[in-house]
């Protein structure tokens, strides 16, 4: 795997994200993966289970993770309690915090979200979700593209980061193209900074975490459907 990461990094590659809402993770796994990232001097990146798991902190704070994301933030009163959550396992010094947009209710309350984003580093718009949330098909849509437009204006007056996820694949590069204040984007396990935009870098990621899923003990439904995803981006035959 080091030699994947190290490749990963040639291309532009910044962190590595580690899941906790989405997949499971078990705690061997999580350590060797985040001492492999440190060795190659990338970022950790890690998506708690919930908006206040203190659980999840207090692996967050033993990986020496880099960056924290709350789930499925959709009130002020969301973020108070993520950061008080952080706060309580961390202190003062903490890792770069970064808040998850992905649903319709998430943007009817965006103003009082940001209200509370002064120690928030950025935002990262979830399009899996977003799209579910709308009942919308493609994460590639003139309707997705609107919600990611009105966060990135979001971002360009609070000068927050913004990072896109969500069915990220090569067919995505013209999505993405069109958000002019779109500071990152990541597969599921790869972060790249936007400089890093092109077709090859996102087909190597998503090689990357083919073979980390394989590479698991035990498969659940979220990571065949991941696989399948995967595969049909890489269009590779089952």
């Amino acid at each position: 795997m080091l030699k994947e990461l190290l490749d990963l990094k040639s291309c532009g590659a910044t962190g590595i994200k580690l899941e906790f809402e989405s997949e499971y993770t078990d705690w061997k796994s999580a350590f060797e993966l985040s001492e492999l990232v440190h060795r190659v001097d990338m970022n950790l990146c890690v998506k708690l289970g919930g908006l206040s798991s203190i659980q999840d902190l207090h692996i967050c704070k033993e990986l020496y993770a880099n960056s924290i994301v709350a789930p499925m933030v959709e009130s002020a009163y969301g973020v108070e309690k993520f950061l008080v959550s952080v706060k309580q396992v961390f202190g003062k010094g903490y890792p770069n915090l970064y808040l998850n947009i992905e649903t319709k209710s998430a943007f009817e309350h965006i103003e009082e979200i940001v209200e509370k984003s002064n120690k928030i580093t950025g935002f990262v718009l979830g399009r899996s979700d977003l799209k579910k949330s709308l009942g919308i098909e493609y994460a590639n849509s003139d309707v997705i593209l609107d919600y990611c437009n009105k966060l990135d204006e979001v971002c360009a007056i609070t000068k927050k980061q913004f990072i896109l996820g969500g069915k990220i694949n090569a067919d995505s590069v013209v999505f993405m193209e069109k958000l002019p204040h779109l500071t990152h984007f990541e597969t599921r396990k790869v972060i790249f900074d936007i400089e890093s935009l092109n077709k090859n870098a996102i087909e190597k990621a998503l090689a990357f975490e083919l073979n980390f899923l394989k590479r698991k003990n035990h498969l659940f439904q979220e990571d065949l459907e991941r696989i399948e995803f995967i595969e049909k981006s890489l269009k590779i035959k089952a």
